[in-house]
């Protein structure tokens, strides 16, 4: 007799909470791995006006949405290197034909991109930060401190969707059923979204879930929250490495049960 394959997800129930539009994949590769997902998105991104009118010697994208939105803005000659800083980031470029120069190998965030030997080592006068409306300024600071001019493109804003009260009533019913198995949280803003949207029902609903964070950053976050539940830290934002780091929580704990 054929042994049965036990998809790594069967069984598993995923909130995942990215905006609409970036969530569709995740979903789709939770469900091809045998999982449930629930797309509960918790923050809206808006495009905002924005204009990069010079070229520069070296540009960082941040995010999937700063490609999105401010790619099409920036001004390259054939000296120009683009940053991105994780693989989610640098796979939406590659999408559209920019190349990359420069990715982390570690963690997807800023002290990563800092690290990388490429930035330690080039020269750059003129840099270039494709971010969202108020990101962090560690770039920024850090670009600055090594000498370059740096300026910052704020091409979207993050914003508290509206939900529909019968949908987070849903929501909390299908939680306290037990039903969430676990709950995606890819930016400190997501976490900080999902706490204001689930209001009053935020402690008893996420204290003891498990989240799945994409850097120690955020599982930092979820600690101050006095989270509770186990926290899977990925190695980035980008599909492969939260899928990667659900399957092996979701395995362990069998193997451990």
């Amino acid at each position: 007799m054929i042994p049965l394959v036990v998809p790594p997800l069967h069984g598993t129930s995923v909130l995942v909470t990215r905006p609409v539009r970036q969530a569709v994949s995740l979903v789709n590769h939770i469900q091809r791995l045998g999982g449930q997902a629930l797309s509960f998105p918790v923050i809206d991104i808006e495009p905002v006006p924005a204009v990069a009118e010079r070229e520069y010697d070296l540009v960082v994208f941040v995010s999937v949405n700063a490609v999105e939105h401010g790619s099409h803005l920036i001004v390259r000659n054939s000296t120009t290197r683009i940053a991105a800083i994780g693989k989610a980031t640098a796979a939406a470029l590659s999408a559209i034909d920019i190349k990359v120069d420069i990715t982390p190998n570690a963690e997807a965030n800023s002290e990563a991109l800092l690290a990388h030997p490429d930035i330690a080592s080039s020269q750059c006068a003129r840099v270039l930060i494709v971010r969202g409306n108020g990101g962090r300024t560690l770039l920024q600071e850090s670009f600055t401190a090594l000498g370059a001019q740096v300026d910052v493109l704020e091409v979207y804003r993050r914003s508290l969707p509206v939900v529909d009260a019968v949908a987070l009533r849903d929501l909390e019913m299908r939680w306290e059923a037990g039903d969430i198995d676990v709950v995606t949280a890819t930016s400190v803003a997501t976490l900080t979204h999902l706490v204001t949207l689930l209001g009053d029902m935020a402690p008893r609903l996420l204290r003891t879930t498990p989240l799945l964070v994409a850097s120690q950053r955020i599982r930092q976050a979820a600690l101050a929250l006095q989270l509770e539940g186990d926290i899977v830290v990925a190695g980035g934002a980008d599909d492969d490495s939260l899928l990667g780091a659900l399957c092996y929580w979701r395995t362990r704990g069998r193997v451990r049960s």
